[in-house]
């Protein structure tokens, strides 16, 4: 459709440039048979309308109207200047100097136009083409029928440098990045800045993509030295890259960019040290995506979505401590779709922030109904993403909340991975502060399998630590694991925290916890996730 519409674009331009040429040359004809019978009062009207035709020409295509047009202003300048010398008449004269500063003039307005179409197609930061030049480029590229490769290189965790260190910084590692991809690069290939941290290179057909590719996620894992105010300050990223092929994985550029992106969010999924070239099995998973991304709008827009809940026991009494909520998805066809299948698609766009909302609203509401039904303190554990926990605005969102709800507020607890403190400590660690300033409790999921800085851990006012399933799996024969979690639960400890252990599916592993002091468990074992009535029954 797009190229039917470029087609069209063409045609219709081609053709009012000929209407111009037509009208330009209808014109002089008209002043030249003017001047031959002596009239030439209307001469310069005449000549300004040529004027004006000019400029048509070169708004329709800068380019080739600004050729046409001095192409026929010197001929009508020339034939001008002949008959004032064969005929000796003076008062064409001033026509003449017309014409001369009519082109001086479309000369003028032909290096605007081209000054500011290269602005409009250079990225400001580093001077490379960006997105509206790749475009152009890779329309030319696809006409013109030459195979080449397309590499979409994206850097990871570059927006934890921009929060940790401000944008400024950040630009100083995009403009050493390009840099360095204008090294490797050189003249085999074109670089451009899609935007953000994202970038793209045009190699021609005869290159090894996947070799320059590789090289260049090499060259970027290497040390990024920064100097900032007589301050060096050594910088580590990552890249991600894939790879689509003109013509062999599509003839449509904007296709072949979207396969090229496909094939880099795969390797960025499989957190690979390598590129990826596009192939269609990729197509068929982002479809999937799509329709995912269909089912979670659908979902909540039509109540599709619905809790279960995980008892959380005291390991010592089995007294009930609370639940965790869980998500989960019944379309009208009855089909479940699994949390691991709808909530990375989810993160991959807001949909999660709706999803963590709807979540909070409909958790204290039934929190509420469970109160209800008993006196004993009731705590529910929600998990939210690390794009909710660092957004400004989380905390006074999630208390207003909880006041509409009318529920203690620290009946609620509040679950974050170490993933979120990548996203952006310093927001995360605000708005668990004020989380904590208001009596909500705060949990860090997965403990143990991460990798943030303990840093970090030990400035946030943690509540609860819960150490991951992975760890609690055969730890009842495994002496090396058995440690490992003995460790975690003193650390928890030592930070002041109470610890849970969740996946606990066996009596040896309860028996273990037990000695290994732990506060509480949530697994199997004791309690497998219940629909609403039925943990309003076990109440």
């Amino acid at each position: 459709m797009k190229k039917t519409n470029t087609i069209k674009s063409k045609t219709r331009s081609i053709l009012l440039m000929a209407v111009c040429v037509i009208l330009f040359i209808a014109l002089q004809i008209v002043v030249t048979i003017a001047g031959i019978r002596g009239t030439t009062q209307f001469n310069g009207v005449l000549m300004a309308f040529q004027f004006g035709i000019c400029l048509l020409m070169l708004r329709v295509d800068y380019r080739i109207g600004f050729k046409i047009s001095i192409f026929l202003t010197s001929f009508a300048t020339i034939f001008l200047l002949s008959n004032i010398l064969r005929s000796h008449n003076m008062s064409a004269l001033p026509g003449f100097f017309n014409t001369i500063i009519y082109i001086i003039s479309l000369t003028l307005l032909y290096w605007q136009f081209k000054t500011r179409e290269a602005e409009a197609i250079t990225d400001v930061l580093t001077g490379l083409l960006n997105r509206r030049g790749l475009y152009k480029l890779l329309q030319k590229r696809t006409e013109s029928k030459k195979p080449f490769h397309l590499i979409y290189i994206d850097l990871d965790n570059f927006k934890m440098i921009n929060d940790n260190f401000g944008h400024s910084f950040g630009d100083l590692i995009l403009k050493a990045v390009a840099k360095k991809l204008v090294a490797l690069v050189g003249t085999a290939g074109v670089i451009t800045r899609m935007g953000g941290d994202e970038f793209t290179i045009i190699l021609d057909g005869d290159q090894d993509s996947e070799m320059v590719a590789n090289n260049i996620i090499k060259a970027i894992a290497e040390p990024l030295t920064i100097v900032v105010d007589e301050s060096t300050t050594e910088n580590y990223l990552r890249a991600y890259a894939g790879i689509a092929s003109f013509p062999g994985d599509s003839r449509n550029y904007e296709e072949l960019l979207k396969y090229a992106d496909i094939a880099m969010f795969e390797s960025a999924k499989n957190n690979s040290t390598t590129a990826y070239r596009f192939n269609k099995n990729m197509e068929s998973a982002v479809k999937k995506q799509v329709e995912l991304e269909m089912i979670i709008k659908e979902s909540l827009e039509k109540n599709y979505f619905y809790l279960v809940y995980q008892p959380q026991f005291k390991l010592n009494s089995k007294e009930l401590r609370g639940f965790e909520a869980l998500l989960r998805i019944k379309t009208p066809t009855g089909n479940m779709i699994s949390p691991a299948d709808f909530i990375p698609v989810a993160e991959k766009t807001d949909l999660i922030k709706s999803i963590d909302e709807y979540v909070l609203k409909r958790a204290l509401k039934e929190l509420k109904e469970m109160t209800s039904l008993t006196d004993r303190p009731l705590t529910i554990s929600v998990n939210v993403s690390a794009q909710s926990i660092a957004s400004p605005e989380f905390a006074n969102q999630v208390i207003k909340l909880v006041s509409e709800a009318n529920i203690k507020k620290d009946q609620l607890e509040i679950e974050i991975t170490e993933y979120c403190l990548v996203q952006s400590v310093d927001i995360t660690i605000a708005n668990i502060r004020m989380l904590k300033a208001h009596g909500i409790k705060v949990a860090l999921d997965d403990f143990g399998t991460g990798y943030t800085s303990l840093a970090y851990l030990f400035k946030m006012p943690i509540d609860l630590l819960k150490i991951d399933k992975s760890l609690i799996d055969d730890i009842e024969l495994n002496e090396k694991n058995k440690r490992f979690v003995n460790a975690v639960i003193s650390l928890g400890h030592i930070m002041g925290c109470e610890v849970i252990s969740e996946g606990v599916e066996k009596q040896e592993q309860l028996e273990l916890l037990k000695e290994q002091n732990c506060d509480f468990i949530q697994g199997y074992v004791w309690g497998r996730p219940m629909e609403f009535d039925k943990a309003k029954e076990v109440l």
